[in-house]
């Protein structure tokens, strides 16, 4: 009996062993194969059929880049084309505005004219419905209220700016604003002149008279509401000593003083006989209370 139980155990090792082998060479079989399927095939058929089934391929990135660069270069030819035919014939912005200056320019010098010859027949009908009395009576008027010309020996007082020409057009050399002509400077002038007993005064063709003002915008000098470009010539009618009260006057030191320091040139010159522009005619406007102007432009009516 105690053999006969050794030989079953036996046995039964035996097969153990047996069935353990086999299932291990199943094992490799199984693994070998699979990674054989794996090398030789790929792992999902969507991308084997897409092959043989012939699907459009990506374009090249050389391609991309050979359409792009004859793109820009069609576009820049066209460019400088146009530019070559605009420089060469077509009107460009600036002969626009060049044409419009002078177009406007033209008129302006047509309505100037047009409006001396309507002062000088308004004038001949008043004296024809005055009389000789009267109308010279509105001459002194008109004299007096800076509306005709005036002619005589007189004084031309010129300022300008610091002389910029030895400065290289540097502009870290160029001068600060306390080196240009100021509108308080022109006053000053123009006050001593009327001091010194001149009748009439202007300052670049522009008549002063009790309603103007000079004043600066910015950094240019108004007068009557008009720019001034230097130099400023302030011309004065009045006595043959003229030149010789402005002297005499704080405005004279205060010239020196604006030469001295900041460099403004001033000059001083006499005429027997200069003439001064009437000065232009202009309508004051008051303000008033909302809806008061229309109540008073219906009673008038």
């Amino acid at each position: 009996m105690p053999e006969t139980k050794r030989l079953r155990r036996a046995r039964r090792f035996a097969e153990r062993r047996v069935t353990s082998r086999g299932s291990d060479a199943l094992r490799e079989s199984y693994s070998s194969s699979l990674l054989e399927s794996l090398w030789l095939r790929t792992p999902e058929p969507d991308y084997e059929l897409a092959a043989k089934s012939g699907a459009p391929k990506r374009p090249s990135t050389k391609l991309i880049a050979g359409i792009v660069a004859v793109f820009l270069g069609l576009t820049g030819s066209i460019a400088v084309v146009q530019l070559t035919r605009g420089s060469g014939g077509e009107r460009t912005t600036a002969d626009y505005l060049i044409e419009q200056i002078e177009q406007r320019s033209q008129e302006n010098e047509d309505l100037a004219a047009s409006n001396e010859q309507r002062a000088a027949r308004l004038s001949e009908a008043q004296t024809s419905v005055l009389g000789e009395d009267r109308s010279s009576e509105l001459e002194a008027l008109a004299e007096k209220a800076a509306l005709t010309p005036v002619t005589g020996p007189g004084v031309t007082l010129t300022l300008t700016d610091q002389d910029t020409s030895a400065l290289d057009n540097d502009p870290r050399k160029a001068p600060p604003e306390a080196n240009k002509v100021h509108d308080e400077d022109i006053q000053a002038v123009i006050n001593a002149m009327f001091a010194s007993g001149a009748y009439a005064v202007a300052v670049n063709d522009h008549r002063i008279t009790t309603t103007s003002a000079v004043r600066s915008a910015g950094g240019a000098i108004l007068v009557n509401y008009d720019p001034l470009r230097p130099p400023y010539e302030v011309v004065a009618v009045g006595p043959d000593d003229l030149i010789d009260r402005l002297d005499q006057t704080q405005a004279a030191s205060y010239l020196a003083t604006i030469s001295k320091d900041y460099g403004i040139g001033y000059s001083a010159s006499t005429s027997a006989e200069v003439t001064i522009p009437a000065a232009e005619l202009s309508q004051p406007r008051y303000a008033q209370p909302k809806g008061q102007e229309t109540a008073d432009s219906e009673e008038t009516q």
